[in-house]
């Protein structure tokens, strides 16, 4: 065979087994988040990997819903959430 074809291989083998692996892995957190701002409240369900990032992305998208233009948006993403629900997969 030629270099190039098993370089090919290989690399084709290295992106297979990590496609694979990262589908095996998968979420290792699920999160309920509450959020409350201008009198909204506001829960999603969020998942990943990391239980902080799982928080923060839910605050995030509650607060999508309950803040319209950057500064509110900004000022409800440093609003503490008022439930955070959390399970291990």
């Amino acid at each position: 065979m030629k270099k190039g074809t098993i370089l090919t291989i290989a690399f084709l083998g290295v992106i297979g087994y990590l496609s694979v692996t990262m589908i095996l892995t998968g979420n290792k957190f699920r999160c309920n988040v509450c959020i409350t701002y201008n009198g909204i409240e506001i829960c999603q369900d969020v998942e990943g990997m990391e239980k902080n990032d799982v928080i923060q992305n839910g605050v995030s998208t509650a607060c999508a819903g309950a803040a319209s233009g950057r500064t509110e948006s900004m000022d409800c993403g440093m609003t503490p959430p008022t439930k955070v629900v959390c399970e291990e997969l």
